[in-house]
């Protein structure tokens, strides 16, 4: 029987008592405790982090009949509520001393009482301890205490907050999601939560830093949009480099109002890869003190930054400072008085608080009187920014400080298209920008062999538009011999390398990635250009690889978690073309050791083993394993068998409309738990081989197509070239429109 719904209880800020103020700041390998009510989902998370960050799970209840010979309840039922609670206490003080490093532990906190609170908040000032919130949890206790009491007792024990959604959700094109896709967006939302706890660096953009003094934008959402019955959540990941998540206090809601940032948050993260900000608007006439604590609570869900007035009490940003572990603080600064005329020495006194005050970057802003106002709020922010070791972010507010947005070059606010009423849109901003030629048209070229009816040029394009860029994507079906004439024509910005040319290009670049280097293939060229002191220009070409990138993520988000953990994992990729190359990469980039190639030739499939092999030898970590198959070999017995098959091979046979009918034989595909398989191909008709796979899929097998990795590989190559993130959802549907009206019959990729 499923467990009754229940709403989100509140959370509701507290005074920390000097036991109860850690720093946010553990060590790498600090265990981490997950602690809620029961159904919340604690165990499948305690799982997924423990596979993630490579510690041993722990499950208390599982502990205590390891110790007990006998469960929690029947211990309770047998000795009482009294010699319970001493037992509970005794083992759970040995787990947290013993376990202190390397483990996830779930499951503690049956009864609630001053003891175990003490003992859990001393162990938070440095672990890592999450309170899980559910739409879906048990709220029976296990023990004599109320609903309240309880969650009070997480509450005051824990020091983050994770929202764990369990509700249905639908797919890109309003299907209900899987059980396993559910599984994987959770895995996904819930380990971005903890690699920005731990502060690990993971990459999913390759777009500048939101930071960074290179006209970036930060979209302001409010609240209150999320909450509504249906908001477009595809617009959160409109080309933004960051989510300001506004949060306006209302007198009266305070109790409630961190409880629905905590849900909103998961929202945001599970339909977003930007960082998330959180700026807490007061009241025309705040409690200053309920506010500190307000903002403080807001650092439980671990946002990227935190927005607040530096205007504040001091001693709240010092003790945010203090307790903000990974996340940024952004102090903002309301000026009354026109740029033109700001006291050099008041504006010195300023950016001196903000060092004294620890925070990370300053926003000034003040309301416009006049037009002419977003050329001093230029010179402003040149001049403080010099001035300043932190960044300063400086724009209007108002109807006549639009015309700031386009000019001011950190983190300028945009809304959303249906809010511009309020203000700019990032399409209207980098408009206004390309209209001033402060942001040139740059053109991009798609270059191979038989690209005229690619879906890629449109998915680009159709992006450039929807985020007001000027630049164009086209394509040119040339000899290799005319890629330096696109290197050096005018206000080219880069060019995608399609086969047979990924490997050829090499010798033309002036610089490769490290992993293009590895897989010794590229296929995105960024051309940058600088003018000289001598007049001559400067061009520099620089290869990457965005195969392996688009390959490893489809792998990530369609495996499920029973097939990514294991040392023993194996995969197969079949043929040996230069995506072949990518997908082996891709494959160890995962930490899978066991390889196995199968190519009609196989001693194209040799070279490639031969050359991996000796790549591997100088790598750290478990050695690389990898053989050649033949269409005759049974799977080989010192092997699991592969829960990872990549087949990228065509569709057709070189030079002729013949297909590859290429098949596997039945042996290789005996895993008892599925697993994924993915063709590079994509479209009608379907190849054989995913067609074979697909009557697999009630043996747990997910088939994913080329579109999902075409996708995925240009989401990279768009960020790479144009610098600013990719508008997810307008490079998805156009790329499902292109090929559908070249293959109709296609309703959604896999």
């Amino acid at each position: 029987m499923s467990s009754p719904r229940s709403p989100l209880r509140p959370v509701e800020p507290r005074s920390p008592s000097p036991i109860d103020e850690p720093s946010r700041r553990y060590g790498a390998d600090a265990t981490v405790l997950l602690v809620g009510f029961a159904g919340a989902g604690k165990k499948t998370l305690g799982i997924i982090a423990s596979v993630a960050l490579r510690r041993r799970f722990i499950d208390f209840e599982a502990a205590f009949r390891q110790e007990m010979q006998c469960s929690p309840q029947d211990y309770l039922a047998r000795h009482g509520p009294a010699q319970y609670r001493e037992m509970e206490l005794e083992l759970t003080r040995s787990l947290l001393e013993k376990r202190s490093t390397g483990c996830v532990i779930v499951g503690l906190g049956w009864s609630t009482n001053c003891q175990l609170l003490l003992l859990f908040r001393e162990f938070a000032r440095d672990h890592p301890v999450i309170y899980i919130h559910s739409d879906r949890t048990d709220p029976q206790p296990k023990c004599s205490c109320t609903v309240e009491a309880r969650n009070r007792f997480f509450q005051s024990c824990s020091t983050f907050d994770f929202f764990n959604q369990t509700q249905e959700l639908p797919d890109s094109v309003g299907r209900p999601l899987p059980a396993y896709m559910k599984l994987k967006e959770t895995e996904r939302v819930f380990l971005r939560f903890l690699y920005r706890i731990f502060g690990r660096a993971r990459r999913v953009l390759y777009s500048s830093e939101p930071l960074s003094p290179a006209h970036t934008y930060a979209l302001q959402v409010p609240l209150t949009w999320l909450e509504r019955r249906e908001p477009e959540l595809e617009m959160l990941e409109c080309g933004a480099d960051a989510i300001n998540l506004v949060v306006h206090i209302q007198h009266g809601q305070e109790h409630t109002l961190a409880g629905r940032v905590i849900k909103q948050m998961m929202t945001i993260r599970g339909n977003t890869r930007v960082p998330v900000l959180i700026e807490l608007v007061p009241p025309a006439q705040p409690d200053r003190g309920g506010y500190g604590e307000l903002l403080e609570t807001l650092l439980r869900v671990a946002p990227d930054a935190l927005v607040c007035p530096l205007d504040c009490a001091p001693e709240s940003i010092r003790r945010l400072d203090k307790a903000k572990g990974y996340t940024k603080i952004i102090a903002t600064y309301h000026q009354s008085t026109s740029w033109a005329g700001t006291n050099v020495a008041k504006m010195e006194a300023l950016l001196q608080r903000t060092r004294n005050l620890g925070v990370d970057a300053l926003r000034v802003t003040r309301v416009s009187s006049s037009p002419e106002d977003k050329l001093t709020c230029v010179t402003s922010q040149e001049i403080n920014g010099k001035a300043s070791r932190i960044p300063v972010i400086v724009n209007h507010r108002g109807s006549l400080g639009r015309a700031s947005a386009p000019v001011n070059s950190i983190l300028s606010p945009v809304v959303l298209p249906e809010m511009q009423d309020t203000g700019v849109t990032l399409a209207s901003a980098q408009q206004a920008l390309a209209s001033c030629d402060l942001l040139p048209r740059t053109v991009f070229t798609l270059f191979g062999q038989h690209v005229a009816q690619s879906p890629v040029p449109a998915m680009h394009n159709a992006a450039y538009a929807a985020c007001g860029l000027p630049h164009l994507y086209h394509v040119s079906a040339d000899q290799l011999t005319g890629i330096p004439r696109l290197f050096v024509r005018a206000n080219h910005g880069g060019v995608a390398i399609t086969g047979p040319y990924k490997a050829d290009i090499l010798p033309f670049l002036q610089h490769i990635s490290p992993d293009a280097r590895d897989i010794n293939t590229v296929d995105t060229v960024v051309i940058e250009r600088r003018q000289q002191a001598d007049g001559k220009q400067w061009i520099s070409t620089s290869g990457f690889n965005t195969d392996h990138i688009g390959l490893g993520s489809c792998i990530r988000n369609h495996l499920s978690p029973l097939n990514a953990n294991g040392p023993g994992r194996t995969a197969l990729v079949v043929g040996a073309s230069t995506m072949a190359r990518a997908a082996i990469y891709a494959c160890y980039q995962l930490g899978i050791r066991h390889i196995c190639l199968y190519n009609r030739t196989a001693a194209k499939a040799q070279g490639l083993v031969d050359y991996y092999s000796r790549w591997a030898e100088s790598k750290p970590g478990p050695r690389l394993h990898m053989e050649v198959l033949h269409s005759s070999d049974p799977w080989p017995a010192h092997l699991r068998q592969p829960t990872v098959i990549l087949a990228c091979l065509p569709a057709f046979h070189m030079g002729s409309q013949s297909p590859v009918t290429l098949q596997l034989p039945e042996t290789w595909l005996e895993s008892t738990t599925g697993g994924v398989f993915i063709d590079v191909t994509y479209g009608l008709p379907e190849t054989p081989l995913r067609q074979a796979m697909r009557k697999r899929q009630t043996q747990g097998w997910v088939v994913v197509d080329g579109l999902s990795v075409l996708l995925e590989q240009n989401i990279v190559q768009y960020e790479l070239l144009t610098k600013r993130p990719a508008p997810v959802h307008v490079m998805r549907r156009v790329l499902q429109q292109t090929v559908n009206a070249h293959c109709p019959g296609i309703i959604g990729m896999d």
